[in-house]
């Protein structure tokens, strides 16, 4: 087969459960090629084997962006190794190859995405692969693909026609027994296709009025869908509540309740006590409180580093920093604990910036604003807003400040990445990397620079 042209190349692992389950696989990899991503499973060389199958998975797993791992239970006794001799061989390589990757690679961003088939098969999912982001890809050949590809092409606001919402003629993406859809309604929807899914959703509003019954519910059902493709989860759980109680249709039924299901696990994940959201309120609360240890430790290795960087670049005329290697301070300042003689002077200064940065926080009066805004697998962008006020404020003509947090999982542990909406990249000077607006879910405002000037240098 031929690799479809594609930013992304994408390995996928999985058990051979059975023949039906082999033959699912295929059709997963191949939607995944429609949509752009050269995806890659072991059925593609079955025509012309390697010499040998485990040289050829090192390989591939070496030479992919991302490796997609479709856990079932069968797959999680052979990744375990809990089968008996030459049963399961296959994966059980592929484990070792995917935990040894997981916790000895330096690699930025996450590469090893778990996937599964149903919502309730994600307690399935073996450590380590359960620290990163999961999807559900669902049972059926026309499941909903669009989150899962808008993060192995990385930028969601190019993507191909057919992502997330295939290609829309006469009939519709979405079949449901007994549910005729009318062209202007496919003509609607399809508007998505074309880059404005704001305008997808408006049209779609104003063909409600004249929808009655499944019809109806069916129009709503696609208003989920849209609004869950930008990240508004509160619109999408809304419009599939509504569906299921206004219809008595099984299958549109079923399906809204199981995107509710997925819809309910990211609000929880995002807004729960282990979410993102609850890390950056209790990490600007102790930087509130003055708790300059617990407010360096909480941020990610590769931001105390710049942040040790930038200080020492700031003080290099001082004395107090002649005797020392600059490589190897910043190195040992930019630990979790650092116990250097100038780290209290180092976490003095940023606990110093960072107050000030943020003086105008208040945890009984702000929030994290609007929908969350996940990028790739392990970073999300949290932003702190006067609560329930959106993301600007407008208060006789003046913009009053909102606080981008860019958060990281590592691990469990969600952790401060950066004070706005950008990578951190070390170096002499340290800098960093914009995160496209198009992977941040809204574009970037003219004034945010001037309203939200993230910390600096302090001497």
């Amino acid at each position: 087969m031929t690799p479809t042209a594609s930013r992304t190349r994408v390995l996928i692992s999985y058990s051979h459960d059975s023949e039906a389950h082999r033959d699912a696989i295929r059709v997963f990899a191949d939607r995944l090629r429609q949509a752009g991503v050269d995806a890659w499973i072991d059925q593609f060389d079955e025509h012309d084997p390697p010499e040998s199958w485990p040289d050829w998975m090192r390989r591939e797993v070496e030479k992919s962006d991302y490796v997609i791992v479709v856990v079932t239970r069968n797959y999680v006794e052979r990744f375990n190794r809990e089968t008996g001799p030459g049963i399961g061989s296959g994966v059980r390589w592929e484990g070792a190859l995917i935990t040894a990757d997981l916790y000895h690679s330096r690699r930025e961003r996450a590469k090893f995405i778990p996937v599964v088939l149903r919502v309730e098969d994600a307690s399935l999912i073996p450590p380590p692969l359960n620290l990163t982001s999961w999807f559900v890809i669902g049972e059926r050949a026309d499941a909903d693909l669009g989150r899962l590809s808008s993060v192995l092409l990385r930028d969601p606001g190019d993507l191909p026609a057919k992502l997330g919402i295939p290609n829309f003629g006469p009939g519709t993406s979405f079949h449901f027994d007994g549910i005729q859809s009318s062209l202007d309604v496919d003509r609607a929807f399809g508007v998505a296709a074309q880059g404005d899914t704001q305008d997808a959703i408006r049209q779609l509003d104003e063909l409600l009025p004249s929808r009655h019954g499944d019809e109806r519910a069916y129009v709503l059902f696609l208003e989920g869908v849209l609004h869950h493709k930008i990240g508004e989860m509160g619109q999408a759980m809304a419009r599939f509540e509504r569906v299921i109680e206004t219809t008595g249709h099984p299958q549109l039924q079923n399906s809204s309740r199981q995107r509710l299901a997925v819809l309910l696990t990211e609000f929880n994940s995002h807004y729960g006590e282990n979410g993102p959201v609850a890390a950056a309120t209790k990490w600007l609360s102790s930087l509130q409180r003055g708790k300059k240890r617990t407010v360096w430790a909480a941020l990610t290795r590769e931001l105390r580093l710049t942040l040790a960087q930038d200080w020492i670049i700031a003080n290099e005329g001082h004395p107090g920093l002649a005797p020392y290697d600059r490589e190897e301070l910043a190195a040992e300042l930019s630990v979790k604990s650092p116990d250097h003689p100038l780290a209290k002077h180092l976490l003095k200064s940023k606990l110093e910036v960072l107050q000030d940065h943020y003086r105008k926080w208040d945890i009984d009066g702000w929030g994290a604003a609007s929908n969350p805004r996940r990028i790739g697998l392990d970073y999300e962008l949290i932003v702190m807003s006067p609560a329930d006020e959106g993301l600007l404020i407008v208060n006789d003509g003046e913009l009053r400040p909102v606080y981008p947090i860019l958060m990281r999982k590592v691990g469990l542990d969600w952790m401060i990445a950066n004070f706005t909406s950008a990578y951190p990249v070390p170096g002499w000077p340290p800098q960093a990397e914009e995160i496209p607006a198009s992977s941040l879910g809204f574009k970037r405002l003219a004034t945010d620079a001037e309203i939200n000037t993230p910390p600096g240098s302090r001497e």
